[in-house]
């Protein structure tokens, strides 16, 4: 399992992993992510990913982030594997923030309105780094 190139199957992580997600509002979209990419705020973003936020990004993103979750098997479209450079490195911090805010309409991604900005910030900043971007 891990970073796969091609079609993938049940249960492997998808990578690239086409698909079709609504865009943010422009106000959005275009945001860049204001906090440093700091060991600090990456390990508090993880702790976000993994225990903190409820219900866990990792239900349904899996531990390692690759969008293997559980809870995501059945999902159509699968979760986002954010492990995939190739998928990830093309969408913008403010496109991201808009849909962890907002969920994601026609998918199984769920809105977090309680997460203040900052904890948003420090999840796209793990988000990014299972890529290493």
């Amino acid at each position: 399992m891990g970073m796969h190139h091609g079609g993938g199957q049940a249960g492997s992580a998808l990578c690239p992993q086409p698909r079709q997600t609504v865009q943010a509002p422009d106000e959005f979209y275009n945001l860049v992510n204001p906090l440093g990419n700091t060991a600090d705020n990456i390990e508090k973003g993880r702790l976000l990913f993994s225990l903190d936020v409820q219900p866990t990004c990792v239900m349904c993103h899996g531990a390692q982030g690759d969008g293997t979750g559980g809870f995501g098997a059945d999902m159509s479209p699968k979760p986002r594997n954010f492990t995939c450079a190739e998928t990830m490195s093309p969408i913008p911090d403010g496109q991201l923030f808009w849909v962890i805010r907002n969920g994601s309409p026609d998918t199984g991604m769920p809105p977090f309105q309680d997460l203040r900005d900052e904890q948003i910030w420090q999840l796209i900043l793990y988000i990014r780094s299972l890529g290493g971007q």
